[in-house]
């Protein structure tokens, strides 16, 4: 906004209540006299009617500055409501700004003279602010959706976007449709329903639901293996393995089977059962047709002659498919870690299993050889570093289940702790009890096999059995996927939540990037599709674009290619780029997916980084006004705080905790702490705009852009050891990390602050 702009001010006295220590009429007269200001309003109530009360503004101004309660704080009138009134008035989403009277004025001071004083300085820094704030993005993205995994989550998630009218591709790696829960025999229904239901029935209703939406395309036998970001899109290229059984075309008639000549041994059932090379992998597979495994087929032909709707061509090859998606969802799910690692638990002996083979097991009548002792033995959270949570509540009801339809069978269960955690699960322990399951709190040492037997070693004693069942880890089953999206993972591979994660859940770091069902973690089938109809509704809202006031963009003419803003962004949005002409390659910015955390810009060492509304010169000049009104003599005290928590905390500093503070604290509301580049302080300090400076972070492991504040507080120590070598002993230079309930100790480290510069020898403006 480099032209001259209009600028319109409302001041609310929220009730009167300000007005009792903030003299408005002496504020409005203030504004009225700053240029450019065209319009000033007081009023008592703007929360309640800010349309009706802002409409004298429409046509008459280009930009607000709304002075009364914290954009981050107010119940009734946040950012949210700000931008609603501003669409209404056809104003830009980024003309306006907000001087927080309420929070951080009024609550924390009670002298009047210096209440006022600093009333128009923030008025002053709001109003250099929005002079020079530039256009929002609107971003322009693509309506189409990319499901990867056919889990129950996946196609939950797809068949709920089908039916929003959103265009849908869901691509799964297996020939069949249902993933985990395709290979249980009988899946609990929920926490609170000791009962089963049988996989049979639900897989084949889930995925003939699937099938028939007539938005969603689905790719079977098909993976993701590229993916790169294009103007706010994902670029996706996708192996479709080739389809030399036509879906569209076979009916199922199994002729082809009958016929051919090839039995293998059928992978869905642990090689216990046979299929033929053209065969399905088992009855109730969705989609409702024939596949054929390459490396067992001889290429006879005999299945294309018996084929009665010329479903099959042999000649048929792998190919790839490109296309365009706004947004994607990782529903990818869960597998069970190889458990030949633990050697001293005898994997290696085909009697032992693990719980996702067990299921098999039963869901075939432990192929014809029932066991007579079984033990299910918990678990290896120790080793792994986190319990996989299924596990417990698996064995469970497979105990239950065990002691109900054969009781014949003796059953031990070998555990640590045991969680039955929610209703059902307790109530099916008790069954599995009742039904004569023991079970014992002992970890298993060894399993060995003597004389065609396992003989279980535990500090409880030794046990022979016939059948073990270990109920192994839980880790993510795709991660190839999570690297190509630059998806942010914790280090045990699963997609890191967006913050606020526990309010705001299955969105990643990365823009439009959202995880459904186990890929985000342990999920049961009900929970998984719950998480799956929640992604659902997530991604709907996204593809409406979103409008950006803060967002980077990259000076192509400047940028060394020294790649320091593609290793510090946490949400995938910069990446590196090849020139068709096989020139060297250049970084690039898609602001469409930038999250406008601003790390980027402050770390960019030759500045080719814009940082748009909140860029150095905008901060330096708010610098510059920030204590212009302050009596000389007094400290100054400059803070710099996080959007949401170091913001937030100081806003509650005096509504909730009645902290006084002295009136000589402003504060700056920047991104992340660590959009602040150390060139905004040393220009502070250089030219003496002001004495005290705090810079506040989000706390340890709460970031909201993952590691800003780990970096903004390397820097901060940093740029004190080379204040302390240049001898500078008049300045403080501060680093808190604070959370939004600590506004104690931000209130603290002000009041020490103040304290410091009072203390030392020429600490203050004079």
């Amino acid at each position: 906004m480099e032209k001259e702009t209009r600028i319109g001010v409302v001041l609310c006295t929220c009730g009167n209540c300000l007005s009792s220590k903030i003299d408005f009429d002496s504020l409005k007269k203030y504004a009225e006299s700053l240029p450019s200001v065209a319009k000033v309003i007081v009023t008592k109530d703007f929360c309640k009617s800010p349309e009706k009360q802002a409409s004298e503004f429409k046509g008459k101004v280009d930009a607000l500055i709304f002075g009364g309660c914290s954009e981050r704080s107010s119940l009734q009138f946040n950012e949210d409501r700000i931008e609603k009134l501003m669409v209404s008035l056809g104003l830009d989403l980024a003309a306006w700004e907000t001087v927080n009277l309420k929070e951080q004025c009024f609550y924390i001071h009670d002298n009047l003279e210096q209440i006022n004083r600093k009333a128009k300085d923030m008025l002053l820094m709001a109003y250099e602010k929005v002079k020079t704030n530039v256009p929002a993005l609107k971003e322009e993205i693509k309506k189409k959706v990319l499901v990867v995994g056919g889990g129950v989550a996946g196609q939950r998630c797809a068949q709920a976007l089908a039916d929003l009218g959103v265009e849908t591709t869901l691509v799964e790696e297996k020939p069949y449709l249902g993933g985990n829960a395709a290979r249980i025999a009988l899946l609990w229904q929920s926490e609170y329903s000791p009962s089963v239901c049988t996989s049979e029935c639900v897989i084949p209703v889930v995925g003939r639901n699937t099938m028939l939406r007539d938005n969603i395309k689905v790719m079977v036998n098909s993976e993701v293996v590229g993916v790169t970001k294009e103007k706010g899109d994902f670029k996706v290229r996708i192996l479709q393995k080739a389809q030399k059984v036509d879906p569209t075309k076979c009916v199922s008639c199994g002729e082809c089977a009958k016929v051919c000549p090839v039995e293998i041994p059928n992978p869905f059932n642990l090689g216990k059962t046979k299929r033929k090379a053209i065969d399905k992998d088992f009855p109730l597979a969705i989609p409702d047709s024939y596949n054929i495994v390459d490396s067992a087929c001889t290429e006879c032909g005999k299945c294309v002659e018996v084929c009665p709707t010329g479903a099959i061509d042999l000649r048929a090859e792998d190919k790839y498919v490109e296309d365009e998606f706004g947004a994607v969802v990782i529903a990818t799910g869960i597998t069970g870690k190889d458990m030949s690692v633990y050697e001293e638990l005898g994997y290696k002996y085909p009697e032992v299993v693990t719980l996702f083979e067990y299921e098999r097991f039963v869901a075939n009548n432990f192929f014809g050889k029932k066991p007579k002792e079984i033990a299910f033995v918990l678990c290896k959270k120790d080793a792994e570093g986190y319990c996989s949570r299924l596990c417990c509540l698996a064995t469970v009801k497979d105990a239950a289940l065990l002691a109900k339809n054969h009781p014949d069978v003796k059953v031990k269960v070998f555990y640590k702790s045991l969680k039955t955690t929610g209703r059902a699960f307790e109530e099916l322990r008790r069954r599995a009890e009742k039904g004569g399951v023991e079970f014992i709190q002992a970890p298993v040492e060894r399993i060995e096999k003597e004389n065609g037997k396992l003989k279980i070693k535990s500090p409880a004693g030794t046990f022979t059995v016939d059948m073990a069942v270990l109920a192994e880890p839980l880790v993510p089953a795709q991660l190839k996927l999570t690297r190509m999206l630059d998806v942010q993972t914790d280090k045990f591979g699963f997609p890191i939540e967006f913050q606020p994660r526990v309010i705001d859940p299955l969105e990643t770091y990365v823009e439009r990037v959202f995880v459904a069902g186990s890929a985000k973690g342990f999920k049961d089938v009900q929970e998984s599709i719950e998480s799956g109809l929640g992604a659902a509704v997530k991604v709907y809202k996204a593809l409406k674009g979103e409008t950006k006031k803060y967002y980077s963009e990259i000076i192509q003419e400047k940028c060394s290619r020294c790649e320091t803003c593609l290793m510090c962004c946490p949400h995938g949005a910069i990446s590196l780029k090849k020139r068709e002409n096989g020139e060297e390659p250049f970084v690039e910015i898609d602001p469409n997916l930038c999250r406008g955390c601003g790390l980027c810009y402050s770390a960019c060492p030759s500045k080719a980084i814009k940082f748009s509304n909140l860029e150095d010169r905008q901060l330096i000049k708010m610098a510059e006004v920030a204590f212009k009104n302050l009596p000389e003599g007094q400290p100054r005290i400059l803070a710099f705080l996080c959007y949401w928590c170091a913001y937030g905390a100081a806003d509650l500093m005096g509504v909730k905790l009645k902290e006084k503070l002295p009136e000589n604290f402003r504060s700056i509301r920047v991104r992340c702490s660590a959009s602040l580049s150390l060139d905004v302080i040393a220009e502070i300090i250089e030219r003496d705009l002001a004495d005290g400076i705090i810079v506040a972070g989000c706390p340890k492991d709460n970031c909201h852009h993952i590691w800003g504040n780990y970096m903004q507080e390397n820097r901060i120590e940093m740029f004190n050891e080379s204040l302390k070598l240049l001898g500078v002993k008049d300045k403080v230079v501060r680093w808190e990390y604070i959370g939004v309930p600590q506004g104690k100790k931000l209130a603290n480290a002000i009041r020490e602050v103040n304290e410091t510069l009072l203390k030392v020898k020429g600490g203050c403006h004079v």
